[in-house]
């Protein structure tokens, strides 16, 4: 009878050090295929491919949006008819209280469609860490009653428009600073 208990003992051992051993075997970084991240510039460009073992990815953080990813974000809420949101990505120095933010949530939902043609890098030779200006080439269709206001339509053509839309840098994020119809 004990070395029946004996034996019992010593299989639900063995079968225990088996088992654990199956568990950490299967739950290794190596058992597990690593992840390839691909990187991108500035302008949102894919430059290079790097594999990551996956025990590095507990650490990864979420980049935050770049000056491209902000044009096309904020073109498209206003396209969306979303202009407070819109609004929301416009820097401290040009909405800095509540009737400027209206004013330029009521220039934005006058856009009754918005269609982003081109984006192109403007002045690079001026771009610092904290500024970066693009030429945005878009088609707008406005509100009819837009018209009779004390600016026609806001400044904006029927069809296609041309805006140098200037980035700044605020704690960390890019913001929209100007939308201008010069450099």
């Amino acid at each position: 009878m004990k070395m029946n208990k004996f034996l019992v003992i010593i299989g639900v051992g063995v079968v225990f050090v088996v088992g654990i051993f199956i568990i950490q075997k299967q739950g290794s970084p190596q058992s597990i295929n690593p992840l390839t991240i691909q990187q991108s510039d500035n302008q949102g460009l894919v430059s290079t491919s790097t594999s990551v073992p996956t025990q590095q990815l507990t650490t990864a953080v979420v980049p935050l949006p770049q000056d491209s990813d902000i044009l096309n974000i904020f073109f498209q809420l206003i396209s969306d008819r979303k202009p407070s949101d819109a609004v929301m990505m416009m820097s401290s120095t040009i909405v800095n209280d509540d009737s400027s933010k209206q004013a330029y949530g009521v220039q934005f939902n006058a856009m009754t469609s918005l269609k982003v043609q081109k984006v192109e890098q403007s002045s690079k030779a001026d771009w610092t860490d904290t500024r970066h200006q693009y030429m945005v080439t878009f088609d707008v269709v406005m509100d009819p009653n837009s018209a009779n206001g004390p600016i026609p339509n806001y400044g904006y053509d029927e069809g296609e428009n041309i805006r140098f839309v200037n980035l700044v840098k605020e704690a960390n994020q890019w913001k929209i600073e100007s939308l201008s119809t010069g450099p």
